[in-house]
């Protein structure tokens, strides 16, 4: 017998498991049975049979997650079995991973917040932060945390796996941020790694931009880099390696340069894709952004004409209705914002 025929109806090929759905299904409904009769008495077990108990359980709630990643229920049991030992934080952590794959999964904000509390269990608290153990189980952020540069790269491809498994992923998006906020913190902070850390920021910033190029649709994106900005501008400087301004197109790194940097890309995909609403509020973002960074804030006439010029009849008579429609919108935000005093 081969070993694909030994191990029908299932798939394993180059570490990757393929499970037919109607088989997944059936064996949900098996193992959410035994899960369901198993759990009360585990609390109950002398030591002795725990550990078999607490093996099986595992095993069930795996499969109990591969069918259903928000079973909650499930994934609490899963941390009180990382909390007690019978579990390893980083396997889960590689479980996560897997399961995050899967275009259902992917989309799941319970199972975000798991791999982020196990982050908390696998890395170290940052050096400035002092947290009782319970707090830090219910701390659903990454900035008390210092998480390594590879740590950090992979974090990133996750979420970035998951945002072209589930397009326009917030809670995908969501977790990003955490870990932003946990590298911004890293970068700025003195170490060893600083300089790792500053050069992963400027990685991300590349990133970013270019994902906004290809996925035009994506608002997630646009938001998560309006942040970003507006992350970098709490402080008076910039975390960001010395060849930065090369690879970012630019004269400089301060939260003003960065910003008006911001304000181009939007102006030019807007021009390039004028039908797509996302590209109309990436624009308001960052005229937002730019004048908060106390750059050299246009004439109030310059802002009137901005707003006048987009239902001019000469500009109307190239646009779409779509289009006429997001520059009637863009219009009255500007009037609304005060951009015209």
């Amino acid at each position: 017998m081969s070993l694909e025929e030994d191990h029908r109806p299932f798939l394993f090929i180059e570490g990757n498991l393929g499970v037919p759905q109607k088989v997944l299904y059936k064996t949900y409904v098996s193992a959410v049975r035994d899960f369901t009769r198993l759990r009360p008495a585990y609390r109950h077990t002398q030591p002795a049979t725990s550990d078999a108990l607490a093996e099986r359980l595992a095993h069930l709630s795996a499969v109990i997650l591969l069918a259903n990643s928000a079973h909650q229920t499930a994934l609490n049991l899963r941390k009180k079995l990382v909390i007690c030992g019978c579990l390893d934080a980083e396997t889960e952590i590689q479980l996560c991973t897997a399961l995050l794959v899967v275009r259902e999964n992917a989309k799941q904000s319970l199972l975000w917040h798991h791999r982020r509390w196990l982050l908390h269990r696998v890395h170290p608290l940052a050096n400035d932060t002092t947290r009782t153990s319970c707090a830090r189980q219910l701390s659903d952020t990454l900035r008390d945390i210092t998480l390594p540069p590879d740590a950090l790269r992979s974090e990133f491809a996750v979420a970035a796996q998951a945002c072209e498994t589930y397009p326009r992923n917030y809670f995908a998006w969501t977790h990003r941020y955490s870990c932003l906020e946990a590298l911004v913190h890293l970068a700025r902070t003195p170490s060893p790694a600083r300089d790792s850390y500053r050069a992963i920021l400027l990685e991300e910033m590349l990133f970013v931009r270019t994902w906004i190029e290809r996925h035009i649709s994506d608002y997630t994106a646009v938001h998560y880099f309006h942040g970003m900005h507006a992350l970098l501008l709490q402080e008076p400087s910039v975390p960001m390696p010395e060849d930065a301004p090369g690879k970012l197109g630019v004269d400089g790194t301060d939260g003003g340069t960065l910003c008006t940097a911001m304000y181009a890309h939007a102006e030019s995909l807007l021009e390039a894709y004028p039908e797509h609403e996302s590209m109309w509020l990436y624009l308001r973002a960052a005229m937002d952004l730019r004048d908060y960074s106390y750059t050299a804030v246009r004439p109030s006439e310059t802002r009137r004409d901005d707003a006048d010029g987009l239902l001019a009849p000469e500009a109307l008579s190239s646009l779409r209705s779509t289009v006429t429609t997001h520059a009637e919108r863009h219009r009255a935000w500007l009037l609304h914002r005060g951009h015209d005093t």
